[in-house]
């Protein structure tokens, strides 16, 4: 189990990392993650420990009123990265890979019942690090890795338990796995990842209410002969995490080769990026992230040589860096 190692931090950087309350055991990298009205859930992932393939299949549900709970296990085969979203009242979890196998089994989480239901399997590829999200009624999975890199992705319709393509991504995506999503006023954002050219630096949105429903925004490196961009330093990276807070993304943790603590809040309405303070905790990828009742959560991950974490740390937004938080 791996959680206090500090990393260095000026105190003058904005935002506040504030220690939580740990994950039930086991530690773990690489799970998923939904968030259902104000509690989130958090399950599956990879723990060396455990034995066999180290993969699990345990869900947890958290509260900002009464911390972890565990809810009913996932009833498909123990695996990590394995995309996931909510619709409505009901989370979806689905693909991913226990190491040996690549999945494309999809399931429905009840709340209410604590119970899981097998829905229509996924339709492309088998696949793991790929992404998730939900938009109003639909659900949509994409990108991730299978022997090639991938760029496509499917929508879900929960009421008539159908998938279908959604409209295609142009040759500028790139395809990428590890790469992170966010949705914010009905649009989805898909940042990150990487494929066999590295890193990749392509940015885009997804507006299903348009007929060209992706569009792209500005690269998250330095590539434009304009200022802004200067110092984009460190925002590229794989297996990292994102959550929304207000009006602003932030993207944590992650890797480029070597782990990535630097923190970068992303303003949707001017498509800028700003440093924030660093993720405060030992370095790691494969970490989730989530917000509930506007408090936002990182935490869980790997240090990129089979440890795993329990850890999970609050981020205040507007508050500067106090290292007696922890």
């Amino acid at each position: 189990m791996f959680s206090c190692n500090r990393s260095s931090i000026s105190a003058t950087q904005l935002g506040d990392w504030v220690a939580g309350a740990p994950i039930g055991d086991p530690p773990r990298g690489n799970a998923s993650c939904f968030v259902i009205g104000t509690d989130a859930y958090v399950g599956l992932g990879y723990n060396q420990s455990v034995g066999g393939t180290g993969r699990l299949k345990d869900f947890w549900r958290f509260s900002v009123d009464s911390g972890w709970q565990q809810v009913a296990d996932f009833p498909g085969a123990p695996r990590s990265e394995a995309a996931a979203f909510s619709v409505g009242n009901y989370g979806y979890v689905g693909t991913g890979t226990d190491l040996v196998n690549v999945y494309r089994d999809f399931y429905q989480y009840d709340p209410v019942q604590n119970v899981w239901t097998r829905k229509a399997d996924f339709p492309g590829t088998p696949r793991y690090d790929a992404v998730g999200f939900g938009i109003r009624d639909k659900g949509y999975i994409g990108t991730g890795f299978n022997v090639n890199w991938m760029n496509d992705f499917y929508q879900y319709d929960p009421a008539q338990d159908k998938w279908s393509l959604t409209p295609g991504t142009s040759g500028d995506f790139s395809k990428r796995q590890g790469a992170v999503a966010f949705v914010y006023n009905d649009q989805a954002y898909v940042v990150t990842g990487a494929n066999s050219g590295g890193m990749v630096r392509d940015f885009w949105r997804f507006d299903p209410s348009r007929t060209a429903a992706w569009h792209q925004l500005n690269n998250i490196t330095n590539t434009s002969s304009e200022t802004f961009d200067d110092g984009y330093t460190d925002i590229e990276r794989e297996y990292a995490t994102i959550f929304v807070n207000g009006s602003t993304a932030y993207l944590a943790t992650g890797t480029n080769g070597t782990m990535v603590t630097a923190t970068w809040a992303y303003d949707i309405a001017s498509d800028r990026w700003s440093r924030r303070t660093p993720w405060a905790r030992a370095p790691r990828s494969g970490a989730i992230a989530f917000t509930v009742k506007d408090s936002s959560f990182v935490g869980t991950g790997n240090n990129g040589n089979n440890g795993t974490f329990d850890d999970f740390d609050l981020f205040v937004p507007n508050r500067v860096y106090n290292p007696n938080d922890y």
